[in-house]
C-alpha cells in the first residue's frame, strides 16, 4: 500500500503518511505507486524534514531515543536559497558573500556555518560541478574561522577524500580527535572513501536536541528549477553545536548513557562520531546492495534507483537481513537460546531503538554494533562482532 499523495509505502493501521503526513483514505485503493514516479520522488525529498535522520538522541539531563526514519531534506520555499541563471562563459558558480553586519547574532554555542543551503538555477553537468559547488559553498563560510582550525579541515578533506569540511567555531584539539576518529575507521575501511561529501557543525533546534546525525541525502542544489534534472546530492555528518561546542555538557551525557549501558561499554566524548560512520557503512553497503555507484549527481534515469533506495532505507530492510545473517552466523557457531531480540539486546539499549510508531529500527543496532566494536574491539559484544562482520561482507561485496 501506498500514499496517493507522495507515493511512499503505508504500513498496515497507519492513518496518515510517515514522510508527508498525507491522511490515509482507507476507502480508496493505494496498492500501487501512482504512475507520476519522478513526482513521487521530488515530493518524498519536499516532504520530509530536518528530523527524519539517523541520530544520537540526547534528552534533558539524560540520554534519549529520538525519531529516526531516513535522512533526506529539501526546503519547500525559497527562503535561504540562491537563484542562478547559467551563463556558458563562466563555468563556475559563484557563491553569495553575506556582509559581516547582515550576519545573525550567535549564542556561545552556535556556528556561523549554515550545512542546508540549498541552490536552484545551476549548471549542473557533471559530479565535478556538484563538488565544486560543494566545495564554494563550504570555503565561503571560512572567512572568520581560526587559522589552525581551516588546517585541520583540510587535513580531513585530503587524507580521508571528504569534500567539504566545516569545524570553525571547535576546540582546536577536539577537532584533531575527531579528525583521529576518522584516521581510524578510513584506515580499516579504505573502500569508503570520496562517498561522503560533507562534515560539519550543525545549528539544532532543541525540540530535534541529538547529538550527531547521519544525512545520507540532501539535495543540494538542482538546474533550472527545483525540479529539474540533475539534482546535486551531499551525504554528510552533523555535528551538534550544543555538544560539539560544549565538550563538557558531550562529555557528561555520553559517559552517563555508557555507564547506564544506553550506550556500549567505555564510549567517549569523541565516539559518536564513530556510531555516525556506522550509519554511514552501514548505508554505502545497501548501496552495494541496489547496485548503486553514487548519488552525488542525480540524472533523470537515476530516480527509479533513487526512490527504491529511500524506501529500502526508511524502512530498514536491508538492515535487518544483515542483522538476521549475523544472528544466524552466530547460532551456528553457538549453543544458545536467545531470540533475535534478546540477542541484539546485549549491545546497548541504543540498539534496540523504536520509532513513535513503535518499530524497531534496525540501523540502529548496526551502528551502535560498529560503536561497540570501535571502542572495544576484542572486548566488545559477540552480537556486536557478528554484525560487524557481516558489514564488512556486504562492504566488499
Amino acid at each position: 500500500m501506498f500514499c496517493n499523495k507522495c507515493g511512499d509505502p503505508i504500513r498496515p493501521n497507519e492513518k496518515f503518511c510517515s514522510k508527508c503526513g498525507n491522511p490515509i483514505d482507507t476507502n480508496k485503493k493505494n496498492d500501487q505507486i501512482p504512475n507520476n514516479s519522478k513526482n513521487n520522488v521530488i515530493k518524498s525529498l519536499e516532504n520530509l524534514d530536518d528530523r527524519n535522520r539517523i541520530i544520537i538522541g540526547v534528552g534533558i539531563g539524560f540520554v534519549l531515543l529520538i525519531l529516526i526514519v531516513l535522512g533526506v531534506h529539501f526546503s519547500s520555499n525559497s527562503s535561504g536559497r540562491y537563484y542562478f541563471g547559467e551563463n556558458p562563459n563562466k563555468p563556475d558558480t559563484e557563491v553569495p558573500q553575506t556582509p559581516e553586519e547582515e550576519l545573525p547574532k550567535r549564542g556561545k554555542y552556535e556556528t556561523a556555518i549554515i550545512y542546508d543551503n540549498t541552490y536552484t538555477g545551476v549548471k549542473l553537468t557533471n559530479i565535478k560541478d556538484a563538488n565544486k559547488l560543494i566545495v564554494k559553498d563550504s570555503v565561503s563560510q571560512k572567512s572568520k574561522c581560526p587559522k589552525e582550525i581551516k588546517k585541520i579541515e583540510e587535513e580531513i578533506i585530503k587524507d580521508y577524500g571528504i569534500t567539504a569540511v566545516n569545524l570553525c567555531e571547535m576546540d582546536v584539539n577536539f577537532a584533531k580527535e575527531i579528525g583521529n576518529v576518522f584516521k581510524r575507521i578510513y584506515n580499516e575501511y579504505p573502500s569508503v572513501r570520496g562517498y561522503l561529501t560533507n562534515l560539519s557543525l550543525a545549528n539544532v533546534d532543541m525540540n530535534n536536541n541529538y547529538i550527531a546525525a547521519f544525512m545520507p541525502m540532501f539535495t543540494f542544489a538542482t538546474a533550472d528549477t527545483d525540479t529539474e534534472y540533475p539534482w546535486a546530492m551531499k551525504t554528510q555528518v552533523l555535528l551538534n553545536t550544543s555538544y560539539f561546542l560544549n565538550p563538557e555538557r558531550l562529555k557528561s551525557s555520553v559517559e552517563q548513557g555508557s555507564n547506564s549501558g544506553h550506550f556500549p561499554k567505555n564510549a567517549t566524548m569523541y565516539s559518536p562520531v564513530a556510531h555516525e560512520l556506522g550509519h554511514y557503512l552501514s548505508f554505502l553497503a545497501m548501496m552495494n546492495n541496489h547496485n548503486v555507484d553514487s548519488i552525488r549527481l542525480i540524472e533523470d534515469d537515476d530516480v527509479n534507483d533513487l526512490y527504491d533506495l529511500i524506501t529500502d532505507f526508511g524502512l530498514g530492510n536491508f538492515s535487518l537481513e544483515m542483522i538476521k545473517e549475523a544472528y544466524e552466523n552466530y547460532k551456528k557457531d553457538h549453543n544458545t537460546t536467545m531470540s533475535l531480540d534478546e540477542w541484539r539486546a546485549t549491545i546497548s539499549e541504543y540498539a534496540m531503538a523504536k520509532n513513535n510508531s513503535g518499530e524497531y529500527i534496525y540501523d540502529e543496532t548496526i551502528a551502535e554494533s560498529f560503536h561497540d566494536v570501535y571502542l572495544n574491539n576484542d572486548n566488545a559484544a559477540d552480537a556486536s562482532k557478528y554484525v560487524v562482520a557481516v558489514l564488512k561482507k556486504k562492504l566488499e561485496g
